[in-house]
């Protein structure tokens, strides 16, 4: 350990020792160029110091004529050498802006001068402050004030200019107007995105890796439950898929450029530098998410950015001498169900359950005197005809948010406090599904000595979710049990009491009176950061964080009493007999220390930049949890009211810490070329010491095409033409089924004979130990191309990437005479080849603004080594070399049977024999059965028999492939208009069970859709949906092919939003500076083959999953300052 710690030290002491060379020259400017542009000057000047140019693009003269060379002049030596020659002049304002203007000239505008007044905004009408506003042809001039008003004096035929940073310059004629409202367009070219990196910032125009950045633009105003379920589609190589809408299931998948592993596949989730889980976030507490994709870009988080890194930023303090600023937003609405199965009302159950039956042979079930009892309701204790998903499920359940935020300064300080109360009711009844969440977050810093910065930040996070016994997922829960009970059982006995029958437990019951779960759930963080200023351009910054999150479940199980009104005396049956309740405590406590010193400093045109640090986590888990039965209430019962019989308790712990050091280096060339390197060095606990360290590098260069001379005949049409590639290496420390995977496993053995009259417990290794164990290791190549055209109005970024996971940890086959389960191996490897595409185009027509983008992604997954491991093939699943993870396996199907496919008939059966077709031996083929296509046989050719050696084939993946996302966005005076598409163009799904079919077994209730099954005398198509209904028999349905496989690609209107901004002078009036009302949806519309009941972003079920919701609201969002 020594030794690797000296390590971690040599490197962090490297880099902070070559950041220490580089600041000399940071105070002056250096400059030394030939055949140089106005523009380049001022972007030298820029690069070396805190001031930023504003000026009006036709009155720069692009001429490279500039030949300058100084050495440690003040910047009004340099700006007084080239600019009179230019016919210009500058200001340096107190804020660091140099605003650069035409000298005074002896042909001013002539004329009478009179008072003009205006105000400048936004194209969303929020105020420009600070605008400066010159009269043409003069130095008189004057800025805008807090609430983007002026006034100056211009001659009548004169005209003003209006230039802001970050903005397009307007020139006005006066031509006798007295006012005029000025809407500032944004110049993307000007605003320089910065963009979050590994451990700081870098400019989106020296990128030399793949990131991608939303911003809280993104997520305002949606009614998203969570911040990951919002990110779905907005990110090209993202996927996001939301298994359920359950309210604080918070279940969403992301994975990036693919699933490289067996295992986890989560990326790492850091807010503000450190990890945590970004759906306990306030979404409107979030300033940008940063999603780092190829290996260049996270690296530097070596062993945990195997499957990609998320950073997430929380919104940024007031700058210094701003006004108090508070923003409100609130709105309520409802959520709706997107899809729901439609079950077979009483009648056509029993229609379909007599055929059935006959179709296996077997007599009738219903009589016409049941079919009499459901029509004429002549035995409601018995008969009804119910429609058990309505039952279950609410048509609507409502949905409100209310947050504020107060973002301000005082003195040397900045300050934001933010408070939100979200609450999402369940569709389910008897309030059995639901959320309630308040965020609250405090930040502060406060600037020391003008060298130091001392910031805290504080989160708290309270949830109370409320959910039924059994969990709402696939082939469990009320919603599938609703599938699972006969429609002619009713919900209640005639006395009012609940029913009891159809196969299954009254689900309504359950929901209602069966108990809950209930997760009480608390979450603080603290994240103090102090950073010291050494010289201009180079800092050393220390992270201390922790957070504790700690949770309180009860799982209540209440009795159920089912009895018949007509036979009193005998309980039909007791549900939760005896009652019980659980608690369960956990407790969870992550800390984070980081250490870290960035630098920046130019030589001329040469660029040094980079960062160097060490950092150490470590997290400890504990829970416990204990149970009694018997309660003597069930009314807000505690454990002491059950039964010391049958009590029970246990519990576990677990604990992990890894140790980092850490380097980034960059080099840039005259913005023309970007060379960067990024070295980590991990130490984790989850692996053997001889195995504990891993050094993970990255290499990455870009080319800017467009600052090369001879790309300056492009210069009018290109603003940015860069080409990237990277390569690196990465780890995955998630692997095993522990903490510390390479240790044995020892069980308890329980039924071992007493001693004496003392029990006796013992325990087995039940698990072989594998000291070479360690983490899965990732090496990624990818090329890339960006471009900036027409102003940067349209933006254009191509990545691809080739991506190779190797070491999966993989179970290998031994001989049991072992004993024992055989340890993980680091033996697979999987393969993932990719690529992605981002087009975005801004503009403004006169009033009207609009902004188009678009991603596409697609992404290619295939099993390249199993080791020594043979492939599992007895699923409809396997993992084979060559193809994906999980892959569909089985026959394809060739339609139905029909008579024509049989040898003979027999009269008095009434059946079929001796096909002429190829089948699977064993089953009892008839008229509407599944036929397969014969492939291959022992002697490669088709044998004329469906085998499953030889007939059966990879048929597709849910992994999904072609990943888009389309985004509008209109802006015309006052209101605002957006919509959004998201979706998959490649993705099969497999549904099974209840979910898809009906009679596989007893319990197994048909849909309306069944209604069009096969019927040799009603429905004699080959080609229907369905095959002949037979009576628990499962041969057609359990025989997986392509008949069952489902088309899981959709189009989704992800989000549609219209607002209203109220005048500016109407708001005024009543103190409030911006009034925007909206309303705002969410899922609206999915267009897929999928079949009709589920969600095909649930590719695979067997149904039981809480729906996924369309959601409507009705906002406002209000300012104050």
């Amino acid at each position: 350990m020594n030794d690797q710690l000296k390590r971690i030290v040599s490197i962090v002491i490297i880099l902070c020792c070559f950041a220490g060379l580089s600041f000399a020259q940071q105070n002056t400017l250096t400059i030394d160029v030939e055949n140089a542009n106005l523009e380049k000057i001022f972007e030298l000047i820029e690069k070396q110091t805190s001031y930023k140019f504003s000026y009006r693009n036709i009155i720069i003269d692009k001429t490279s004529d500039i030949n300058l060379k100084v050495d440690q002049a003040t910047i009004s030596e340099v700006l007084q050498a080239i600019l009179p020659q230019k016919g210009l002049q500058y200001d340096i304002t107190s804020e660091k802006s140099i605003v650069i203007t035409p000298l005074p000239h002896s042909t001013n505008s002539t004329g009478t001068p009179k008072k003009i007044s205006g105000r400048i905004t936004d194209d969303t009408g929020e105020s420009i402050i600070g605008a400066n506003i010159k009269v043409e042809g003069s130095t008189v001039g004057t800025i805008s004030d807090f609430n983007g008003n002026f006034e100056i004096e211009v001659p009548e035929n004169g005209s003003i200019s209006i230039t802001y940073i970050g903005y397009d310059t307007q020139l006005i004629k006066v031509d006798g107007k007295t006012h005029f409202d000025i809407v500032l367009r944004e110049n993307a070219k000007e605003l320089e995105e910065v963009v979050v990196v590994g451990y700081g910032t870098q400019k989106k125009l020296n990128l030399t890796g793949s990131v991608s950045m939303v911003t809280s633009d993104d997520l305002d105003s949606r009614p998203v439950s969570s911040v990951s379920s919002g990110l779905q589609g907005l990110l090209s190589g993202v996927t996001v898929v939301n298994v359920s809408g359950q309210p604080g299931a918070n279940n969403s998948s992301i994975r990036i450029r693919g699933l490289g592993t067996i295992g986890n596949a989560n990326p790492l989730v850091l807010i503000d530098g450190v990890e945590g889980d970004m759906n306990t976030l306030n979404p409107e507490d979030i300033q940008s998410i940063s999603v780092l994709k190829d290996a260049a870009s996270s690296s530097i988080y070596g062993a945990r950015a195997a499957n990609g890194v998320i950073l997430v930023t929380t919104k940024k303090l007031n700058v210094k001498g701003a006004a108090p600023t508070i923003f409100v937003n609130a709105y309520y609405g409802s959520q709706t169900p997107t899809r729901l199965p439609e079950m077979a009302d009483a009648i056509d159950f029993m229609k379909l359950d007599n055929e059935a039956r006959a179709n296996v042979g077997t007599g009738k079930a219903w009589t016409d005197q049941h079919f009499d009892h459901v029509i004429n309701n002549t035995e409601p204790n018995y008969f009804g005809n119910t429609n058990w998903i309505a039952e279950v499920l609410n048509k609507h359940a409502p949905q409100q948010n209310y947050s504020v935020n107060l973002n301000g300064t005082l003195g040397n300080s900045g300050y934001l406090i933010s408070y939100r109360y979200f609450d999402q009711a369940g569709l389910t009844v008897g309030n059995s599904t639901g959320e309630q969440r308040h965020n609250l977050r405090f930040k502060v810093n406060s600037r020391l000595l003008d060298k130091v910065e001392i910031s805290s930040n504080i989160g708290y996070t309270m949830q109370d979710v409320i959910s039924p016994i059994g969990s709402l997922t696939s082939g469990g829960g009320a919603i599938y049990t609703a599938m699972r009970i006969a429609p002619n059982a009713p919900v209640y006995y005639t006395d009012g009491s609940w029913a009891y029958g159809g196969g299954n437990t009254n689900p309504v019951a359950i929901l209602h009176d069966g108990g809950n779960t209930t997760l009480d759930a608390d979450e603080m963080s603290l994240l103090n950061t102090a950073k010291i200023e050494l010289l201009e351009g180079w800092d050393v910054t220390a992270t201390y964080s922790i957070v504790n999150r700690n949770t309180w479940t009860d799982i209540l199980k209440k009795t159920i009493t089912f009895t018949n009104p007509e036979t009193p005396e005998i309980p039909q049956y007791i549900y939760n007999n005896p009652n019980s309740l659980e608690n369960i405590s956990t407790r969870k406590r992550q800390q984070t220390l980081i250490v870290q010193s960035n630098f920046d400093f130019q030589i001329g045109e040469h660029t040094i930049s980079g960062v160097g640090g060490f950092s150490q986590e470590w997290s400890v888990f504990r829970r416990f949890e204990a149970s009694r039965i018997n309660l003597s209430t069930e009314k807000h019962p505690t454990l002491n009211l059950g039964s010391k019989e049958g009590m029970s308790n246990t519990g576990d712990a677990a604990q992990w810490a890894i140790r980092s050091g850490f380097g980034r280096l960059n080099y840039n060339y005259n913005d023309r070329y970007l060379v960067e390197f990024n070295l980590r060095y991990d130490l984790s606990s989850r692996f053997h010491k001889s195995n504990r360290g891993g050094l993970f590098p990255s290499f990455s260069g870009a080319w800017r095409l467009t600052e090369e001379p001879f790309m300056q005949f492009s210069r009018a049409i290109f603003d940015n033409l860069k080409l990237r590639a990277s390569w690196g290496m990465l780890g995955n420390q998630y692997v095993g089924s522990t903490d510390y995977p390479y240790l044995s496993v020892l069980n308890e053995v329980t039924g071992l004979s007493a001693i004496g009259t003392h029990g006796t417990v013992g325990y087995t290794q039940t698990t072989l130990a594998n000291p070479l164990l360690t983490w899965e290791k990732i090496d990624m190549f990818d090329l890339g191309l960006d471009i900036a055209l027409f102003n940067s109005r349209l933006n254009i970024t191509f990545d691809w990437y080739d991506k190779n996971t190797k070491g999966i940890l993989l179970q290998l086959n031994y001989p049991n005479q072992i004993g024992a389960r055989p340890s993980e191996q680091n033996v697979g490897a999987v393969n993932n080849r990719g690529w992605e595409t981002d087009i975005a185009w801004r503009d403004q027509i006169g009033k009207l603004s609009y902004g188009l983008s678009f991603n596409l992604s697609d992404v290619k997954n295939k099993i390249t080594d199993l080791g020594e491991s043979s492939p599992d093939l007895s699923s409809y699943q396997i993992r084979q070399v060559g193809y994906p993870i999980d892959a569909f396996y089985g026959y394809i199907a060739e339609g139905l049977m029909t008579p024509d496919d049989f040898k003979l008939f027999d009269d008095f059966e009434q059946k079929y024999y001796n096909p002429k077709i190829p089948t699977v031996m064993g089953p009892d083929y008839q008229p509407g059965d599944i036929k397969y296509k014969d492939i291959s046989g022992p002697q490669g050719i088709p044998d004329g028999r469906i085998s499953p050696e030889y007939d059966r084939v990879v048929l597709g993946s849910a992994i999904p492939r072609y990943t888009y996302h389309f985004k509008a966005d209109l802006g015309y005076r006052n209101f605002d208009f957006s919509f959004s598409i998201q979706g998959v163009g490649k993705a099969d799904g497999y549904l099974t069970g209840t979910a898809r079919h009906a009679f596989q077994d007893m319990a197994a209730y048909p849909q309306k859709y069944h209604l069009e099954r096969y019927h040799v005398v009603t429905n004699p198509d080959p080609d229907a949906s369905y095959p002949r209904l037979t009576y628990n028999t499962d041969f057609n349905q359990s025989t997986f092919s392509t008949f069952w496989l489902e088309d899981a690609s959709y189009l989704r209107l992800k989000n549609a939003q219209l607002g209203y901004t109220l005048p500016a002078e109407t708001t005024k009036k009543i103190k409030i500076d911006k009034c925007r009302f909206y309303v705002s949806g969410d899922n609206l519309f999915t267009f897929s083959n999928f079949f009709y009941a589920y969600d095909p972003e649930t590719p695979i079920s067997r149904g039981g999953y809480y729906p996924q919701v369309k959601t409507f609201v009705a906002g406002v969002n209000l300012i104050f300052k």
